[in-house]
């Protein structure tokens, strides 16, 4: 009896960890994985360094080539499913009819906003999200003689920190007052604006383009919302990203931001699971959390996936936030509750007394729930595991290096 295979739709991170989960299984079920990517799964974090001229194109394959054929795995690129039909279990693929499938994991990511100015056919307007971006971006640097970024998030700043390593003069302009407002409190932000300012790059906050002109269908000008009129060869674009809901919508899942699934993957559809950026785990009062949308996350939820799909019973458990990144030459780590602004919280800040950035504890009736690192990140795995136990820093032994500093604080 032939069993129809496994499909699975998107090829990121959490499409491949699915995939490895089922063969972990041992199910021997044919897989076929349809991606809408020119090639093989690549891990999108290594786009910036690759721009930076830090690693190789070779070192940003997420899997070696061997990969899908050792683990009968059918790798289908540019190729788009364009409707799934749930009670046929058949999916209808772009310009190649339908085919079955036994159990279905939709992995599709998110897609860029893009705001009406960045909706035109002209060369120069950019983001930073595929391999062929940043073919394209390369290609404009060499020629390019200044650069407007719009954003507010690490994308945005990965833009101007490309630009301005090939010597472009870029402007970086924020709707709101500060850079990665969701985690870094306006202290800590205005410290990597004053980075910014001191590396050449000019900081506006509180403004946004309004329209975007060119000329011989290229990039000329910038308008922003405060009249300012900015020349310009390059207009980078990275105001955030939107789930990809739109197959599960379609064939009738339930939907909000993104996919809504249990913590087994589980859509609302039988046989479908959805995993990644696009997902949103439905907590346990019933209501679905919003979409995580961080690296590990999505391999978790993949590797929880494909297990299920292969018959097991994993289930997906939400870890302390964790995020990573390096901008303007500072290491940064958030850990756990670090969002400016929340109630009933204490937040401890220690700086750096030589200017190099600063550590902020935020604690809930003494207990550490976050933790905010720039420049000096050595502490923040410790911090995870404080923040994990539920520990008082008070409990903590009086040597602690973060009962130190939260004892010292700010000199």
């Amino acid at each position: 009896m032939t069993v129809d295979p496994y499909i699975i739709v998107g090829n990121g991170v959490a499409a491949v960890r699915a995939a490895e989960a089922i063969r972990a299984q041992g199910d021997d079920t044919r897989i076929i994985v349809f991606t809408d990517q020119e090639c093989a799964f690549y891990s999108r974090p290594c786009l910036y360094y690759i721009m930076l001229g830090r690693i190789e194109w070779e070192d940003a394959w997420g899997r070696p080539n061997s990969f899908y054929p050792l683990n009968n795995i059918d790798l289908r690129c540019s190729t788009r499913i364009s409707r799934i039909d749930p009670h046929a279990h058949m999916v209808e693929v772009a310009g190649h009819g339908r085919l079955p499938y036994s159990r279905l994991l939709l992995a599709t990511g998110t897609h860029g906003r893009t705001p009406p100015w960045a909706d035109q056919p002209l060369h120069g307007i950019v983001g930073l999200n595929t391999l062929l971006d940043v073919v394209s971006i390369t290609d404009l640097l060499d020629r390019a003689r200044s650069a407007v970024v719009v954003g507010g998030g690490l994308t945005s700043i990965e833009l101007v920190e490309v630009c301005r390593r090939w010597g472009v003069p870029t402007i970086f302009i924020m709707r709101g007052s500060r850079f990665l407002e969701s985690q870094l409190n306006d202290e800590e932000a205005q410290f990597i604006h004053q980075r910014l300012r001191g590396l050449g790059v000019e900081v506006l906050t509180h403004d946004e383009i309004t329209s975007l002109e060119g000329r011989d269908g290229r990039v000329s000008r910038a308008i922003t919302k405060s009249g300012r009129e900015i020349a310009c060869d390059i207009a980078g674009c990275a105001v955030g990203v939107v789930p990809d809901k739109e197959l599960a919508e379609g064939a009738g899942a339930e939907t909000k931001s993104g996919t809504v699934v249990d913590d087994h993957m589980r859509t609302t559809l039988p046989d479908i699971y959805a995993a990644g950026d696009c997902a949103q785990v439905r907590r346990t009062d019933g209501t679905p959390a919003p979409p995580e949308m961080l690296w590990y996350v999505a391999g978790d939820m993949g590797s929880v996936a494909g297990a299920n799909m292969a018959g097991g019973d994993a289930t997906y458990r939400r870890r302390i936030f964790l995020n990573v990144s390096e901008f303007c030459g500072l290491d940064f780590c958030g850990v756990g509750a670090i969002v400016p602004g929340q109630e009933n919280v204490q937040e401890t800040t220690i700086r750096d007394s030589r200017g190099g950035g600063s550590i902020r504890l935020v604690t809930g009736e003494g207990v550490l729930i976050g933790a905010c690192f720039l420049g000096d990140v050595r502490l923040a795995d410790i911090a995870r595991g404080v923040i994990e136990r539920g520990a008082r820093l008070s409990d903590l032994p009086v040597s602690h290096p973060l009962r130190l500093l939260a004892e010292r604080g700010s000199p």
